[in-house]
C-alpha cells in the first residue's frame, strides 16, 4: 500500500524542482538545459518530474507565476496611510524585492527573452506574464489613487509600464555588473521623481 502523498509534500517538491530550474537555467541557459538535468539536481526521478512539469516551457511558466505572487505580496506591504509612506517604501521596494526573489531569478528571465526569440511557446509566457505584471501594478496604483494620494486623471496603464520598465532596466543593469548602490540609488530617485508627480 502507497502512503498517503500530503499537499504540503506536493508543495515542497514542486518548490524543489523550481529552484533547480532556476539553477540549471540559470548556469546553462534554457535552450541548453535538458529536464533530465533539472530531475538529477532535484534529486528525483524523471518521471515524478514529469507529473508536476510537462516540459521546460511548462517550468518557466511556474517560476513566472511564483514571481508574480511575490510581486503581489511585496505591494501588498507598500499599502499606507499617507503619502510620503507610500514613496518611502516604494523606494525601498526594488531592494526588498531583489532580496526576495530566488537567486538566479532575474538571469533566468533574460535568458528567456532571449530564446524566445526563436521559441514562440516561451514568447506568449513572456508576454501574458507581463500582461500580468502591467495589471497587478496598475491595480495597485488605482488603490492609491482611489485614497486619494494618486490625481484620478492620470493613465495608469501608462505609468505601471513605465515602472515596471524602470525596474526591468535597472535589473539588467545590475546583470552587467553596475554596482548594487548606484541601482538602488537610481530606483529611489526615479521612483520618488515618478510617484510625486502623480499628485
Amino acid at each position: 500500500m502507497c502512503p498517503k502523498v500530503t499537499s504540503q509534500h506536493k508543495l515542497e517538491v514542486r518548490g524543489r524542482i523550481i529552484q533547480s530550474a532556476i539553477e540549471c537555467f540559470s548556469n546553462d541557459g534554457f535552450d541548453r538545459t535538458r529536464m533530465d538535468e533539472i530531475s538529477l539536481s532535484a534529486d528525483l526521478s524523471k518521471g515524478t518530474l514529469y507529473n508536476y512539469f510537462e516540459n521546460k516551457e511548462d517550468l518557466f511558466n511556474a517560476i513566472c507565476e511564483d514571481s508574480l505572487d511575490l510581486l503581489k505580496v511585496q505591494l501588498h506591504h507598500l499599502f499606507t496611510k499617507s503619502r510620503d509612506d507610500l514613496i518611502s517604501n516604494a523606494e525601498l521596494f526594488y531592494e526588498n524585492f531583489q532580496k526576495l526573489q530566488k537567486e538566479g531569478t532575474a538571469k533566468v528571465f533574460f535568458e528567456a527573452l532571449a530564446e524566445s526569440t526563436r521559441n514562440p511557446k516561451l514568447q506568449k509566457i513572456l508576454f501574458n506574464h507581463r500582461l500580468k505584471i502591467y495589471k497587478v501594478v496598475e491595480n495597485y496604483l488605482q488603490i492609491q489613487s482611489d485614497m486619494g494620494f494618486i490625481k484620478a486623471d492620470r493613465n495608469l496603464a501608462y505609468v505601471a509600464s513605465g515602472i515596471v520598465s524602470l525596474f526591468d532596466g535597472i535589473t539588467t543593469a545590475s546583470l552587467i555588473g553596475i554596482p548594487e548602490n548606484y541601482n538602488k540609488k537610481t530606483w529611489a530617485v526615479a521612483i520618488k521623481a515618478i510617484l510625486s508627480n502623480l499628485d
